[in-house]
């Protein structure tokens, strides 16, 4: 008999995490995953928002969609059969949609590329075994560098000084050769990776 009594706040315990969960799983379906789908589904490409916060941003619009999406459900359910349905009906039609709308943008999400690019990350390599991402920041860096040397020597400074004209005069053509170099190595990259990404969808 006292076992019996000794399992009840066990079962307590395990009930209240049960309902924390659900909780945790309504909020995610309500506030974020069918919106980030939508998101991955308009923006497939990574980097295709920015190049640092590319994930974040679509994280951020995705709560915004979804919001809006749960709104609409909840106007149509709210048009069919007004306040007449019990709360926990309501609420249990409104998870049942949010969840088959979830099911349907993550199927198109994944043929297009969004959400399998995000959930099965294969690792790129360029040459000597540096990440395509990795190579391609270096190259925007070095890239940036050289443009403001040009234009830092096309400043009103250096056209005051005849010496600093004639060093600049040398050295400009020999910074955009540079820059073209670079350019010609990012579209390089960016064609190789756009050709694995190709792969693996036929995959």
């Amino acid at each position: 008999m006292y076992e019996k009594f000794n399992l009840l706040p066990a079962i307590i315990h395990t009930t209240i995490m049960i309902d924390i969960i659900i909780g945790l799983l309504a909020l995610v379906l309500l506030f974020f995953l069918p919106g980030f789908l939508l998101a991955l589904i308009i923006w497939p490409k990574k980097d295709s928002l920015s190049m640092e916060y590319d994930l974040l941003l679509k994280c951020v619009i995705g709560m915004v969609f979804s919001m809006i999406i749960s709104i609409l459900v909840g106007i149509v359910l709210y048009g069919i059969d007004g306040m007449q349905a019990p709360k926990d009906t309501q609420s249990i039609r409104l998870w049942l949609i949010l969840s088959v709308i979830s099911i349907i943008l993550g199927s198109i999400s994944w043929n297009s590329g969004g959400l399998r690019d995000l959930v099965i990350r294969k690792p790129t390599r360029a040459k000597g075994g540096q990440s395509i991402d990795d190579e391609l920041n270096r190259l925007s860096a070095e890239k940036r560098k050289l443009q403001e040397k040009i234009a830092m020597m096309e400043s009103e400074e250096y056209k005051s000084d005849k010496v600093l004209i004639e060093e600049a005069a040398v050295r400009i053509p020999a910074l955009k050769k540079e820059i073209a170099t670079i350019n010609q190595r990012i579209d390089e990259l960016v064609e190789s990776e756009e050709i694995g990404a190709e792969d693996e969808k036929v995959v």
